[in-house]
């Protein structure tokens, strides 16, 4: 999969692309990938155009954390097959384009024959662009096929899931994400409590524009090099923290990926370390009943 960034490429010419922001890489953006490989019957090539930072990112003070990082996403749609993953770079000037100039842009630098949209999709300044506009201003530059939202009790939204993971709800977020909520990050330096108490950690760095389920103790599972480990993991105030179950290797400086299955507990604060190991044991016995 070729990744490119502003530039034009030979392999977007002609091809059939999926065009927003999916962030999460959920069912409902599947679909819409889905729409786009049926589109181009093997013949041409497909591919996302996608934006970074994401949209929200880039233009509140607030900072919106993503579902994905770009490394991620890239991960996730190279597992998908697709032949490129372009990327708008999104700045507060490139947000200040009308809705003529972005679709211009698709078509000097990409020229697809087509682009599949969400229903949803806005574009432009102040988003004054939307999916059937989008239709208008392509003309006969490229076609644009509009996909309706996926529905599972609700709609299916990045928005969603992420209210879902604030509210440590990963398996519901699970569902709709058509795989378990993760990260990926490298190992750091931690203070060896659990090594003290039998239950050796390792600290994984968060990416800083990464969302984090709610602080809580969460049955994981941790893999790096094609191994996989079932794990307790700690989330707290950004701190993510695994005591990956029967692995006493070191870790130190390799890049690892959790996944939170399911929500076990609240972060609690106990009243001397031997309540502490207790409670670390229970998680690990729940852990080990459902793996």
């Amino acid at each position: 999969m070729k990744i490119i960034t502003r530039r034009e490429y030979p392999v977007t010419r002609g091809a059939v692309a999926a065009l927003g922001g999916f962030d999460g890489i959920h069912r409902g953006h599947q679909t819409i990938i889905a729409e786009a490989r049926k589109l181009a019957r093997g013949k041409n090539p497909v591919g996302l155009i996608t934006f970074t930072p994401l949209p929200g990112s880039a233009l509140k003070s607030n900072h919106a954390l993503c579902l994905t990082t770009d490394r991620e996403k890239e991960s996730i749609l190279l597992d998908m097959g697709l032949d490129f993953l372009y990327y708008f770079a999104f700045t507060r000037e490139f947000a200040r384009r009308s809705p003529h100039d972005f679709v211009r842009m698709v078509s000097e630098r990409i020229a697809p024959s087509a682009v599949v949209v969400g229903q949803n999709f806005h574009f432009g300044w102040n988003r004054k662009g939307n999916a059937d506009l989008l239709s208008v201003l392509a003309g006969e530059s490229f076609k644009v096929h509009i996909k309706n939202a996926l529905d599972d009790e609700g709609v299916i939204s990045s928005t969603r899931i992420r209210e879902l993971l604030l509210l440590g709800n990963v398996r519901a977020a699970r569902r709709l994400l058509d795989r378990p909520y993760s990260m990926t990050g490298p190992v750091g330096s931690g203070k060896k409590v659990g090594q003290k108490l039998g239950f050796p950690t390792v600290n994984i760095l968060a990416p800083p524009e990464k969302l984090l389920p709610l602080d809580g103790v969460y049955h994981g599972r941790v893999a790096w090099d094609r191994q996989s480990h079932p794990g307790a993991v700690f989330c707290n105030h950004r701190l993510v923290e695994v005591h990956i179950l029967d692995y006493r290797e070191d870790l130190y400086g390799r890049v690892l990926t959790v996944e939170f299955l399911d929500r076990l507990r609240n972060v609690e604060k106990f009243p001397d370390a031997d309540a502490l190991k207790k409670a670390i044991a229970s998680d690990v016995a729940r852990i080990r009943k459902t793996e």
